[in-house]
C-alpha cells in the first residue's frame, strides 16, 4: 500500500508497536469448532430442508483464513466416522464461507437425524483434521396426515377463558428402544410428561404466533424417559396468549374461547428397525387440573386438593376421567420451533423480608425481574396463599400495583395440607420486583426463589467501563431486554399489555444484537409480521396482529423492513430478507401509494381521531409529518439495498430512483439551508434525515453541530423519544461532538439514563421520568426502546462495529473512542465466526489497545491519536512502523490511512496489543 508523502511526514513523528510476537512459522489449522445448525447446537426438529452450517475456523495464526472446507454429511455416526458421507460430500470447497453454509446434499427426511463434520483449509493450503462429530435432527416436514397422522384433542369447554385440563394416554412398548422423538403442541399452552416426568426444560410452549396462520411445534429426544413395558404420555393445557385475553381493560382480545387443544406424534424407533406412533387420539383420557383459572394478565389459581397423584405415571386408575373429544384440526401451518424457546434462564432470592402486617409479608427481589415465584409453603388443607406482584410500594410499604392497570398479577395456591408444598405457577408470568404474600403465618427468605424466564437467545456481548454509572445503565439494557422476551418483542411484562409492539423493537434491535443473538427470534417475529400482513400491503402496530389494528404507524410500521436489515448487517443471514421479501415490497408500495408528491402522511381511513405516535414519549416533540416521510425514505431505501443483496438488482435500482424523490422534496420541503435546521429543529427532526441518508452528505455536518448545540443548550440532556434516542449519541461522536454525546451518556439529572439508575432502576423505564408521572398511566418501569444506547457503548466507547460491505462481522471495525474521564472500556462480541474483542486503556501515560480478531475474518483498527503532535515510539518486540515506514516483518496487518486523528489498520485474525506514548 503506497503511502502519500503527508502520510509518510506524520509516520516520522511517531512509533507504533505490537507486543505479541509475529509468527515466523505456520502451522496447520486446528479441526473447526463450535460447529452449528442453523444456529444451534446438535438442534432437534429442524424443518430447513435446506439447513444452513456454520463452524468456527481453528486457528491462532496472525491473519489466519480458510481458503476451502470440506464437509461430510451421514445418515449414521458409524459412517460419518469412517470419513463416508452418505448424504453429502462437498469435496474440497474453494470458499472462505464458514458461517451459514447451505447444504446441497440428498433430500433430507421427516424425523432422522443427520451427522456431520467439516475440515478446512489455510491460506497455506495446509488442511486441517475432521472437526468432531456434530448433529442436527429434522422436524415433520410432509402433510399433517403422512407424518402426524394424529388429532387434536381437548373437551368441549368453552370460556373466558376456558378451564385447564388434564390428559393422560398408557402406552406399551415390547421391544427395545434405539430412538424415541416427540413432537407435540398446544392451544393455548401446554405441559407435557412422560412416566410422570416433564419433558424439556422449554416453558409456555407453544409460545405466541400468529394462531390464525402457524402454530409452532416443539420436539424432544424422549429416548431415556421411555421404559420396556407399560408407559403413560400426559399433559396439563391453559390459555396464555391464545385464549387468556389480550389488550386493556382486563385483557377483552382473544384469539379463541376454546376449547383448549393438544397435539402429540411420538415416533419409536426400535432397535429391530421397527417402527411405531403413539399419538394423542380418541383413547386419550381428560379431567379437569388444579389449575382453576389462568390468565396471562391476572395469574393462576391452583387448588392442590384436586391433585391426582401419580395421574402422568402408568399404572394410575383414572376413575372419573372422561374421554377427549376430537377437536376439528386446526387449518394453519404447523411449523417447527423458530425462536429460542422460553426458559428459567436464573434464579434470584429476595433481598428481605418484611412482615408489613400480621400474617402479610413482601418480599424485595432487588431488581425489577420476569418470571414468576417458587414458593414452599406448609398449612392445613383449604388454606388459601396470596401472593400478589408488583414493580412498586407504596408509602407503607405494600405493593402497589396501580400501573398495572386492569392486570391483577396474582397468583393463588390452596394448600393441600401434606406438609411442605412447592407451588409454581407455570401458566402466566409477572413483572415484579416486590411480592406481597398473604395467607401464611411466617414467611422465611429461603423458602421464596424467584425464577427468571424469556426466550433464551445466547448471551453474545459484553461491555464495561471505568464509569460505574455506564456499567449500571448496560446491566438495566439488559435486565431491560430479558424481561421483553417472551416469543416477541414486548413493550412491558407486568401490566395489561405485553404486546409485540414495532418501533420499539426495531430502533432496540441494534443494542438487542450486541447483547444476546437475536437471528432466531428476529427471524421467527417478522414472520409473525408479515403472517399479519393486510391485504392492502399495510402492517400493524403490534405483532402478532390482534389489539393494536390498521395502518402502522411511521416509524412501527417500517420495523417490518428495518428489522431484516439490521440481522443482516449483524449475521449476515440472507434468509430473513428472502423469507420476508414480499411483504417488504407490499409495504413500502402501500406507502407509495398514500405517499403525497413523494411524502408520506399516515392516515388510518378507519379510524380518522387515531393517535400518531410521532417521536413517542419525547419530553420535546417533534412535527409528525416529517417523520412519515423520513420512514418511507429510508424503509424504500433499505429495500433497494436488500434487493441488491440477493440479486434483485433492477428491483434496487427503482427503489433508488423512489428515494431520490423522496429526498428532493424532503429537503425542498423541511430543510432550511440557512440555519442548517429541519422542521421544528428539534434534535429528533434533525438526526433522522442524517440517520437515514436523506441530508447530502455535505450538509450532515451542520446538521448535527445544530443537534450538538441544542443538547449543549439544553444541559448537556437528550430531548428523544423513541425513535430519535438510537441515533443521538452516535452521530453526535460521529460528527465531532463526542465529548457532548459522553456528557449527555453521563447525566444524572432529568432527562437520562443516569436519572433512572440514580432514581433506583434496575431496568430501563418506559418514560424518561416514570418516577414522577402518575402510576396509573402509561408507566412502565420495565422496557427497552431507551436502552438503545447500548449500540453507542458497543459502537463508540468500545468501538466495535459490523463493515455494512461485508456483513455478519466477517469483516468488523474497531474504533475505540475514548472521552471524558473514562480511562478504559472493553466490549466482546460473540459473532458467527468467533469472538471479537476491543480492550482499550488509558496506564502509565500510555494507550493501551488490545484486540482479538477471530480467525477467517479481518478488522478495521482505528486507532486514536487524542492530539498527540508527536507519539513517541514504545519498545516492543516488533513494530508496525519504523523510522517512517512499514515493517515488512509484522504479519496480519496494513497501515491503510494516518491523519491528524487516527491511524488506521487492516487487521487479520489473532491478538493484537497496540501502545501509544501519551506524554
Amino acid at each position: 500500500m503506497k503511502l502519500n508523502s503527508y502520510i509518510k511526514s506524520l509516520l516520522g513523528l511517531f512509533c507504533l508497536s505490537i507486543l505479541a510476537a509475529a509468527c515466523v512459522k505456520i502451522s496447520p489449522p486446528g479441526g473447526p469448532l463450535l460447529l452449528q445448525c442453523e444456529y444451534q447446537t446438535d438442534p432437534i426438529g429442524i424443518d430447513a430442508l435446506r439447513p444452513r452450517l456454520s463452524w468456527m475456523v481453528n486457528d491462532s495464526s496472525r491473519g489466519a483464513a480458510q481458503t476451502a472446507y470440506q464437509i461430510l454429511v451421514a445418515s449414521s455416526l458409524e459412517l460419518l466416522e469412517k470419513d463416508e458421507a452418505d448424504i453429502w460430500d462437498s469435496g474440497k470447497t474453494l470458499s472462505e464461507e464458514s458461517a451459514l453454509v447451505t447444504f446441497t446434499g440428498s433430500e433430507l427426511k421427516s424425523n432422522t437425524k443427520y451427522y456431520w463434520k467439516v475440515r478446512t483449509w489455510n491460506n497455506e493450503d495446509m488442511m486441517s483434521p475432521y472437526s468432531k462429530p456434530a448433529s442436527w435432527h429434522m422436524g415433520l416436514l410432509r402433510s399433517f396426515d403422512a407424518d402426524w397422522s394424529a388429532n387434536w384433542i381437548g373437551n368441549e369447554e368453552t370460556g373466558k377463558p376456558p378451564r385447564s385440563i388434564m390428559l393422560r394416554k398408557e402406552f406399551e412398548t415390547k421391544k427395545p428402544i434405539k430412538q424415541a422423538t416427540a413432537f407435540v403442541t398446544g392451544l393455548g399452552n401446554y405441559l407435557f410428561y412422560l412416566n410422570g416426568e416433564k419433558v424439556g426444560k422449554d416453558l409456555l410452549t407453544p409460545g405466541w404466533t400468529h394462531y390464525p396462520k402457524k402454530i409452532q411445534y416443539q420436539s424432544y429426544d424422549v429416548t431415556s424417559m421411555l421404559k420396556s413395558g407399560k408407559n403413560a404420555a400426559g399433559a396439563i393445557l391453559g390459555n396464555m396468549w391464545w385464549s387468556s385475553g389480550l389488550g386493556w381493560q382486563g385483557g377483552n382480545e382473544r384469539y379463541s374461547e376454546g376449547p383448549l387443544r393438544f397435539l402429540l406424534s411420538l415416533h419409536i424407533t426400535y432397535t429391530d428397525g421397527s417402527k411405531e406412533k403413539i399419538i394423542s387420539d380418541k383413547n386419550w383420557l381428560t379431567t379437569n387440573s388444579p389449575f382453576v383459572s389462568n390468565t396471562l394478565y391476572h395469574g393462576v389459581t391452583y387448588d392442590a386438593r384436586l391433585e391426582q397423584k401419580g395421574w402422568a405415571m402408568p399404572g394410575f386408575q383414572a376413575e372419573n376421567w372422561d374421554s377427549v373429544a376430537i377437536v376439528p384440526q386446526e387449518k394453519v401451518k404447523l411449523v417447527a420451533q423458530q425462536g429460542p424457546p422460553i426458559q428459567v434462564v436464573e434464579e434470584v432470592k429476595p433481598m428481605k423480608v418484611t412482615e408489613v402486617s400480621s400474617g402479610k409479608f413482601v418480599a424485595d427481589f432487588g431488581i425489577n425481574m420476569v418470571g414468576w415465584v417458587s414458593l414452599k409453603v406448609k398449612g392445613d388443607a383449604g388454606k388459601q396463599v396470596t401472593l400478589r406482584f408488583a414493580e412498586l410500594l407504596d408509602e407503607k410499604g405494600n405493593v402497589d400495583q396501580r400501573n398495572l392497570r386492569s392486570a391483577k398479577a396474582t397468583d393463588k395456591y390452596i394448600l393441600k395440607g401434606e406438609g411442605e408444598e412447592t407451588f409454581e405457577p407455570m401458566f402466566t408470568y409477572h413483572g415484579f420486583r416486590y411480592v406481597e404474600i398473604s395467607g401464611v403465618d411466617t414467611l422465611d427468605a429461603s423458602n421464596l426463589v424467584g425464577k427468571v424466564i424469556y426466550s433464551a437467545a445466547p448471551t453474545t456481548g459484553t461491555f464495561e467501563c471505568s464509569n460505574e454509572l455506564l456499567n449500571k445503565i448496560q446491566e438495566n439494557i439488559v435486565r431491560g431486554q430479558r424481561s421483553n422476551m417472551h416469543s416477541v418483542p414486548t413493550d412491558c411484562p407486568q401490566r395489561d399489555e405485553r404486546l409485540g409492539w414495532m418501533g420499539d423493537a426495531q430502533i432496540f434491535a441494534p443494542t438487542a444484537s450486541y447483547n444476546m443473538n437475536m437471528s432466531r427470534f428476529f427471524a421467527k417475529w417478522e414472520k409473525d409480521i408479515t403472517d399479519s400482513q393486510h391485504e392492502q400491503g399495510y402492517v400493524h402496530d403490534v405483532n402478532p396482529a390482534i389489539v393494536v389494528k390498521g395502518p402502522s404507524r411511521p416509524g412501527w410500521g417500517d420495523a417490518v423492513v428495518v428489522v431484516p436489515w439490521i440481522m443482516y448487517k449483524f449475521y449476515g443471514d440472507k434468509k430473513i430478507i428472502t423469507d420476508n421479501y414480499e411483504g417488504m415490497v407490499k409495504w413500502v408500495t402501500y406507502m407509495e401509494r398514500k405517499a403525497n408528491n413523494y411524502l408520506y402522511d399516515w392516515a388510518d381511513p378507519e379510524n380518522p381521531n387515531a393517535l400518531e405516535y410521532g417521536d413517542w414519549i419525547a419530553p420535546v416533540e417533534s412535527p409528525k409529518k416529517p417523520i412519515g416521510a423520513a420512514y418511507f425514505f429510508y424503509s424504500a431505501k433499505l429495500l433497494g439495498e436488500m434487493s441488491r443483496v440477493i440479486g434483485k438488482d433492477e428491483e434496487g435500482d427503482k427503489y433508488d430512483s423512489l428515494c431520490s424523490k423522496i429526498q428532493n422534496i424532503f429537503q425542498e420541503t423541511y430543510f432550511d439551508e440557512y440555519t442548517a435546521n429541519y422542521d421544528s429543529s428539534t434534535q429528533t427532526a434533525n438526526l433522522l434525515p442524517v440517520a437515514f441518508g436523506i441530508t447530502p452528505p455535505t450538509l450532515k455536518k451542520r446538521v448535527i453541530d445544530q443537534v450538538a448545540k441544542d443538547v449543549e443548550a439544553n444541559g448537556f440532556h437528550p430531548s428523544t423519544g423513541f425513535l430519535g434516542t438510537s441515533y443521538l449519541l452516535p452521530l453526535l461522536s460521529e460528527y465531532g461532538h463526542h465529548e457532548v454525546a459522553y456528557k449527555t451518556a453521563t447525566q444524572t439529572s432529568f432527562p437520562s439514563w443516569g436519572y433512572m439508575v440514580e432514581n433506583g432502576a434496575t431496568t430501563m423505564w418506559e418514560l424518561w421520568n416514570s418516577d414522577k408521572e402518575p402510576p396509573e398511566s402509561m408507566n412502565s418501569r420495565n422496557h427497552f426502546a431507551l436502552g438503545c444506547v447500548g449500540e453507542w457503548y458497543f459502537g463508540y466507547l468500545a468501538g466495535i462495529r459490523p463493515e455494512t460491505f461485508e456483513p455478519g462481522f466477517k469483516s468488523s471495525v474497531i474504533a475505540p473512542m475514548p472521552a471524558g474521564d473514562l480511562t478504559w472500556a472493553k466490549a466482546s462480541l460473540k459473532t458467527n465466526y468467533g469472538t471479537l474483542e476491543s480492550h482499550w486503556q488509558k496506564k502509565d501515560g500510555k494507550f493501551i489497545l488490545d484486540v482479538a480478531i477471530p480467525a477467517n475474518t479481518a478488522s478495521r483498527v482505528r486507532i486514536p491519536l487524542m492530539g498527540i503532535d508527536k507519539p513517541t515510539l514504545i519498545e516492543g518486540t516488533d513494530y508496525l512502523v519504523k523510522k517512517g515506514r512499514k515493517d515488512d516483518d509484522v504479519s496480519g496487518i496494513q497501515i491503510r490511512s494516518i491523519d491528524k486523528e487516527f491511524i488506521e489498520l487492516i487487521v487479520g485474525g489473532g491478538r493484537y496489543s497496540f501502545v501509544l506514548n501519551l506524554e
